[in-house]
């Protein structure tokens, strides 16, 4: 399908600006109301409510200069046996790739440190821009980058690990949350509440407003930004954030495919070897995923338990069960419930990301827990196989593209 599907009834006489559902590519009048849901699909295209430029923008700030100390300031600091350890937020994946484990670590400085500061910086940047009302070129690819960002900069995903990795530590020996753990929280809620008071579509249409279309006619929308361009404009950079504009994400079905095997491929070893070494009455115990979620109910620490078990074990096989039907579905020409699998899909996507939890907790334990032969911590095979499931996993979902789920039932119908 080479145009997006335009609402029955549309009238562009009645209507000055327009948007398409990302998840289904319906062509719909933009609305001046709280929340805006796609009439086809039911997915949200826009909430007004609770939403401010200004919060944005403090809150962003507030979370990318917390994040300085956090990486600088000491993070955790264990004592046993006469001896102290303290460590800062990069000791994790210096020590896992001390280990062997260099694409561990690698993976974990990237979403734990990198990622979260590139993502907020930008932000900031674009935000304070738009708040000035400056003018440039820049803002919306800048825009365009934090956004990309944002599902791999995990300092919220961090404040679970570190409640578990704190938990369990404490568990064993005296543990104490430095200034840089204290800013790393702080960091880490001040995220979450920058996703609450962000409306993304408001900040697009600042930095440049729709230009006219005519609905009725064949048109593009960008994936990134969700300008609306004619159909002639295909392969183009769009004039709002520079990404190269396409009717439907090139080769997503087949490049969604290939990371979702390669998920399914590793989903076996990550829970069948050893995700790490901890010690458990002062000697070393190796555990698997669903044995360290039994570690936690034996020890009387039922909601941690379940929380680990959903995010470590469920949430990765919903996400393949879920790849697995839509790819399914495209390749045999099914067309059916595409409103379940479009509410399907933005399910996996949004949990995704917090399949991190396991591998971020052995990062924040290890450099603390290095006692002696019989007092330490390790990570195992399993850590690595299993983080490459939840990035094949997320790579999978961002390389789909919901709309062909659709395009197949428009087809049927």
């Amino acid at each position: 399908m080479s145009a997006l599907a335009v609402q029955a009834g549309a009238d562009p006489r009645r209507s000055s600006a327009w948007i398409a559902c990302p998840r289904c590519g319906q062509v719909q009048a933009l609305r001046q109301a709280c929340t805006q849901v796609c009439e086809t699909c039911g997915s949200e295209l826009e909430r007004r409510t609770g939403r401010s430029l200004d919060a944005a923008l403090a809150l962003s700030a507030a979370a990318f200069l917390f994040l300085l100390p956090a990486n600088l300031e000491p993070f955790l600091t264990t004592s046993a046996l006469g001896a102290v350890r303290t460590s800062r937020l990069a000791s994790g994946p210096a020590e896992l790739w001390r280990e062997g484990w260099p694409v561990l670590g690698l993976l974990v400085g990237l979403t734990l440190i990198v990622a979260p500061i590139l993502r907020l910086g930008l932000l900031t940047a674009v935000l304070a821009a738009v708040r000035l009302r400056l003018r440039g070129r820049w803002i919306g690819p800048v825009f365009r980058w934090s956004n990309s960002l944002q599902p791999w900069a995990m300092a919220d995903v961090a404040l679970v690990g570190l409640w578990i990795a704190y938990t369990r530590l404490s568990a064993t020996v005296p543990t104490q949350l430095g200034l840089g753990g204290v800013c790393l929280v702080a960091a880490g809620v001040l995220t979450l509440f920058v996703r609450a008071t962000l409306n993304p579509s408001d900040v697009w249409r600042r930095i440049r407003r729709q230009a006219p279309v005519d609905p009725a006619r064949a048109i593009l929308a960008c994936d990134a930004c969700g300008y609306l361009a004619p159909q002639r404009s295909a392969s183009r950079p769009c004039p709002r954030c520079g990404q190269r504009l396409h009717a439907r994400k090139p080769g997503a079905a087949r490049r969604a495919a290939a990371f979702t095997l390669a998920g399914l491929l590793l989903y076996a070893p990550a829970n069948l070897f050893p995700m790490a070494t901890i010690p458990i009455n002062l000697q070393p115990s190796t555990y698997t995923v669903l044995a360290g979620v039994r570690n936690l109910f034996a020890a009387g620490l039922y909601g941690l338990g379940l929380l680990v078990l959903t995010a470590s074990f469920a949430v990765p096989l919903l996400k393949l069960g879920a790849l697995g039907w839509f790819l399914a579905a495209l390749a045999r020409g099914g067309g059916a419930a595409p409103i379940l699998k479009t509410r399907l899909f933005g399910v996996v996507e949004e949990i995704g990301r917090w399949s991190m939890v396991d591998p971020l907790v052995i990062a924040l334990f290890v450099p603390v827990m290095q006692f002696n032969a019989q007092l330490y911590g390790r990570a195992g095979p399993a850590a690595s196989a299993f983080s490459a499931v939840v990035v094949m996993t997320m790579v999978a979902t961002r390389t789909f593209d919901p709309r062909h789920l659709w395009d197949t039932a428009r087809r049927l119908r």
